[in-house]
Formats: C-alpha cells, structure tokens, sequence
C-alpha cells in the first residue's frame, strides 16, 4: 500500500510537468503562426509609434588595448528589451524561455556595431543565447559577443595619458521613425565585471548618451557608451623611466675620471649614448606614427641631449686642457731661450769690457734692445682659454652643473605632464 502512493504521486507530477511542456509548445505554436505573427513586420505597441528598444551591456572581459593599431578587444553581454504585444499571453503568470532555434520565427532589432574591426558570436557548447517572453509580450534577447573595438586616441601625454574608448550600438534598417534605441533603466547600461581585466588600464568612468547619425539613406536611431580609460604608469617607471635616469647618471662618472684616460672616457660615453638610443627605440616602436609630440618623446630627447652633452663635455675639456698644455711648453720654451739669450749677451759684453778696457754705461740702450728683441718674454702673447687650465675647471663645473639641470628638468616635466594628465 505505501509503496503504491510515492508511484502514484511521482506519476501525477510527471503528468503535470508534461502537461506543462506541452502547454508552451502550444503556446508558442499559436503565437508563432505564421498567418498570426509575421517576424518581418516590427512590433508597435501603439499604431504608427516606433518600437522601443532598451540596451544595456555587461562586459565580462576587457583589453588589450592596443597603442600601435588603435584598437581593444572586448567580451560582452549584449542584452535587448522591447514589447511585442503580438506575443503576450494569459496562460501562464511566469515568463516562457524561448530557444534558440526558434529566433529566426522572431522579430529582433537590428542592431550593429559600426566601430568594429572583427566580431565574433559564441557557439558553445550551445549558441550563447538567451531569448526569454513575458506574459505581457516582452522580450528579453541577450547573447554573448567578442569585439574587437576602433578607439582613437590621443597620445600626447603618453604614458600619463587618459583614453576614452566609445562602444557605439546603431540599427542598420531602421530609422528614427521606426525604431528608438535607449539604454535601458531597469539595468545598469553598461556594467564591468571586476575581474574584466586591462593590463595597463584602469576604467574611471563610462558615460552613456543616445544619438543619431545621418546617412544619405536616413537618419538612425544609435547609442554609445564611452569608457573613460587611465594608463597605469608602473610598467613604464619600470621598463624607460628609471633605467634611462640610471643611464644619464652612469653619463656623469665621467666627470670624476680623469681626462687623460682616454680609453674609459670614451668607452662610458659611447656606451651611454648607445644604451639610450636603443632604450628610446624600444620605447617608441609599439606606438603609432603621429605627427605630433608625446611625452615619452620628451622624456627620451632630452635624456639623451644630456648623454650626448656629458660626452661632447670631454671633447671640449681634451682640447683646452691640450691647449693649456702646449701654451705652457711655448712659454717654457720661451723662457729657456730667454735666459740663454741674457747668458750669452752678459758673456759677450764681460769679454768687450776686458778687452777694451772700458765700461759700456748703456745700460737704457741695452734694456731697450733686450725689450725689442723678439725672443723677449713679452714678445709672448698667450690667448685667454690658455692662460689656465680651463679643461679641469669646466669638468669641476659639469659635476655639478649637469645633476641640477636634470633635476629641474625632472620637476618640471612631471609637474606639468601630471597636471594636464589630471585635467584631461
């Protein structure tokens, strides 16, 4: 006996539950009757009204983002409401799960992206769509897309830069007197997922407005979302800024190496001014040809003027140094010729005085001669940069001068590249 009433109680629900299936299989037979409903004429709530499409999005992936094409990749939710009062019913007080295969007996916006580069829709294990029908003719039709997205950007604060992306949504055949695309009220219009990952991005901000474009076939209803975009600047403190600031520094141990060791002067110069231009080339090939400045434009141009300044700094201090050498040989050698000039005239006129026995009390005449001879000290005129060793005192200046140059230089670029990265 209770053996017998778990059999009958299991058999009853499963009557219902088939009783239920085929219920909506006729229901949907009715509604979907091609006599009844015909998918290629819109639905219109009011006669001669245009059918109101709500839309919101959920991006469940965002990024890359990439710099040299201009473009993003992005995973999403595309979900559309809108009333059919075709389709509504008193059947059942709960919403109807349509299946997919039944889309094509369905009349659905046709929407597009007119900002895309690919598009892609899902299909597995089961084509990712959802169409779900309200007693009171609504339909819910949301479907899971990759995109990959145009966005123009503006890159002279690059790396400090903030980007907006816009992920605009149009109808292809419908114009403003048939269709009206609004973001949807009930939803949040555009939702990132917190695990939606950007690797270099952080999303401050998406702003959502409705337009219209205008073609020469019409006007057509469109929406946009932009996603206001910040560049995280940590990869690239990491990857040029700090390694070019320890190359600039590795350009002033020159100043502390002698300037006669020619080898090691030239070998840290060069090799500075290498290291540099290779950095600067590796930092600016992923990004696109623009005709106007960056920041990391200004960043590299200016570390490398100050590489390139501390080497042609020794070329300068070589040749006065040399200059100072070679006018200091000229006057020794000056010297020594003047002193054995003064012997020899001194022996001659000792040997004159013994030999005529007589005094020569000239001595004005002979100091006049002396002063015209052209082997006098005087006769000597050394130029301003030889007359000290100028070399040594413009490396002692350069040791200091460099250090507070690029320091003020620091203080301004990110002091100004800051404020404008904030105001942008």
């Amino acid at each position: 006996m209770f053996r017998i009433v778990p059999f009958i109680v299991l058999s009853a629900v499963r009557v219902s539950y088939a009783g239920n299936d085929t219920s909506v299989r006729y229901l949907l037979t009715r509604l979907l009757d091609e006599s009844v409903y015909d998918p290629t004429i819109r639905p219109q709530v009011t006669p001669g009204s245009p059918t109101k499409v709500n839309v919101d999005v959920l991006m469940t992936s965002l990024g890359p983002l990439n710099d040299s094409d201009m473009d993003f990749y992005t995973t999403l939710f595309l979900r559309q409401e809108w009333r059919d009062p075709r389709l509504s019913f008193d059947s059942f007080n709960t919403s109807i799960v349509v299946s997919h295969k039944r889309l094509s007996q369905l009349w659905v916006p046709d929407l597009f992206f007119p900002q895309t580069k690919e598009e892609r829709s899902h299909d597995l294990t089961t084509p990712n769509v959802l169409i779900r029908l309200s007693p009171d003719g609504s339909l819910l039709y949301s479907l899971r897309l990759t995109l990959r997205l145009r966005c123009l950007m503006a890159l002279e604060n690059f790396p400090l830069d903030v980007q907006t992306c816009k992920i605009q949504i149009e109808s292809y055949g419908h114009t403003l007197e048939d269709l009206q695309l609004e973001w949807s009220t009930s939803r949040q219009t555009v939702d990132v997922l917190p695990e939606a990952y950007l690797p270099d991005f952080q999303v401050v901000g998406v702003n959502t407005t409705s337009c219209s474009t205008g073609y020469a076939t019409g006007a057509f209803p469109c929406i946009y979302a932009e996603l206001v975009l910040r560049r995280e600047i940590g990869f690239y403190m990491i990857q040029t800024y700090i390694p070019t600031m320890l190359i600039v520094m590795l350009s002033w141990a020159s100043f502390w190496i002698d300037h006669e060791a020619v080898p090691a002067r030239i070998s840290v110069g060069l090799l500075t001014v290498l290291t540099i231009t290779t950095q600067s080339s590796g930092a600016l090939s992923q990004l696109p040809k623009v005709p106007y400045v960056k920041s990391i434009d200004v960043w590299m141009s200016t570390c490398l003027v100050f590489v390139f300044a501390s080497y042609m700094e020794y070329a300068v201090a070589a040749v006065l140094t040399r200059r100072y050498k070679k006018a200091m040989i000229l006057l020794q050698n000056h010297k020594s010729s003047v002193q054995r000039v003064s012997t020899v005239s001194s022996r001659t006129r000792s040997s004159e005085v013994k030999e005529n026995g007589v005094s020569n009390n000239k001595p004005d005449a002979d100091k006049d001669s002396t002063d015209d001879s052209p082997t006098s000290k005087d006769s000597v005129r050394l130029p301003y940069l030889c007359r000290q060793d100028y070399g040594r005192r413009l490396e002692k200046i350069s040791r200091f001068l460099f250090p507070v140059s690029f320091i003020i230089f620091n203080i301004g670029y990110w002091t100004s590249y800051i404020i404008m990265s904030i105001r942008s």
